[in-house]
């Protein structure tokens, strides 16, 4: 790091501190008790993260009272911003009742038909806790149905904290995303599974290619593997998902996210054949329990948020997302920074390079030390956004909001200057 950088970085950290005390206090009674002070990686950056105590609609409040425009929302799961209305009423509504029971519930009903209802692709669904707990399933049940073992994931996907894709294995092949040819090439009669996302979220919201998908889902059609497409972030993108927009019939859907209304929900949904695989009702079935599976404050919160999130609330937020996106990359023209910002509907990151990513390979490229400068900086001008560079919008943000991020991204721009062209990439 030259003298320049330093400095420049140097300069962020002390101003960041400076109104950060209780958060740093925080941190070090965290690092006691939790390993590296976090229970979830993200949620850790340098110097320490910022400890937020209160949010509300597109507002976000830390320990030390600094406010945040909050362009995250917990990754893509609070499309309607904090403490959303119809969502409290709901939880509330049930409260008095029980949270949970070790039998069906009418919730579980009403949130079901209501996914079942409104993503053509989901003719049965069955609910978990987590993405992660979703991938898992419906890798078992690929498995199950097909007699194979070996997997087919993209690299920089995410599914989840599932060993057999994120850390690999025998049974797992990875192939570049966007290259089509070569997934064609080792989707083959041994593989049960090919998981894919719409556009890969955590490695940059890198979009797919056209006629990417609809490749690698007719090539596992061809040889009888499940084809299970990762809608956790993506289903808010459309009305009736992602799916049904690009005109894909996958075999399989993941989801959770918005379908839990801010608390902890994930779903596997798909073809009834596949489905019913695990089926209690069914001799020898996939067993899939889970304590809180389909628990009552999640399905009533998954409803009211999922109610609330029609066609026009989505074509909305999509909008914005296209305003906001342009408005960044304008100001780091300005700047003389280079930026492109890759987007999918309401789900945006901002790239500082000139050209936008095609792969995971080519947004991992951008120095690390330029993607924690610019998040300090948004920090710095009160702006709430992952560490990496994705941001999302919740329907809770207006045109002053709005216009407060695209000034942030300015300022912030202007901060990072220094650093940023005292040395290339």
């Amino acid at each position: 790091m030259n003298t320049v950088t330093a400095a420049a970085q140097a300069d962020l950290t002390g101003e960041f501190a400076a109104r950060t005390s209780r958060s740093a206090e925080h941190y070090r009674q965290a690092c006691a008790c939790l390993p590296g002070g976090e229970t979830r990686s993200v949620t850790l950056y340098q110097p320490y993260p910022v400890v937020l105590a209160e949010g509300h609609g597109a507002v976000v409040r830390d320990l030390d009272g600094n406010e945040y425009v909050d362009v995250l929302n917990n990754y893509t799961s609070l499309v309607h911003g904090h403490a959303f209305g119809p969502v409290l009423e709901a939880v509330a509504a049930a409260l008095p009742n029980g949270t949970v029971f070790p039998a069906p519930h009418p919730a579980q009903v009403r949130l079901a038909e209501m996914v079942c209802d409104r993503y053509p692709a989901v003719q049965r669904v069955r609910f978990t806790n987590s993405g992660t707990e979703a991938s898992l399933l419906a890798l078992r049940i690929a498995r199950a149905a097909t007699g194979r073992r070996r997997i087919v994931a993209f690299t920089g996907a995410y599914h989840g904290g599932v060993p057999d894709i994120i850390d690999g294995g025998p049974d797992t092949v990875r192939v570049p995303y966007n290259d089509a040819d070569q997934a064609v090439a080792v989707i083959d009669a041994s593989v049960a599974a090919v998981f894919v996302e719409p556009f890969l979220g955590s490695a940059g919201v890198v979009p797919a290619a056209p006629g990417f998908l609809a490749r690698i889902a007719d090539r596992a059609r061809e040889v009888g593997a499940v084809f299970v497409l990762d809608e956790v972030q993506a289903l808010r993108n459309a009305p009736n998902g992602t799916h049904a927009a690009l005109g894909l019939q996958p075999d399989l859907v993941l989801m959770g996210k918005i379908i839990g209304g801010g608390f902890p929900v994930g779903a596997v949904g798909g073809r009834t054949e596949l489905m019913d695989l695990t089926s209690a009702a069914r001799p020898g079935s996939l067993s899939c329990s889970g304590t809180f599976n389909g628990n009552v404050i999640t399905m009533a919160a998954g409803a009211a948020a999922l109610a609330a999130l029609d066609g026009s609330a989505i074509a909305e937020l999509n909008g914005r997302a296209h305003e906001l996106g342009s408005r960044i990359e304008a100001a780091a023209a300005r700047a003389g920074i280079p930026a492109s910002v890759t987007r999918a509907g309401s789900i945006m990151h901002v790239h500082l390079a000139d050209r936008a990513p095609t792969s995971a390979e080519q947004a991992d490229a951008v120095p690390a030390a330029w993607e924690s400068a610019l998040h300090l900086a948004l920090l710095l001008e009160g702006v709430y956004a992952a560490p990496r560079g994705m941001l999302d919008l919740s329907t809770a943000i207006g045109d002053d909001l709005l216009a407060h991020v695209a000034h942030g991204y300015a300022s912030a721009f202007g901060r990072i200057r220094d650093l940023i062209t005292s040395r290339t990439p």
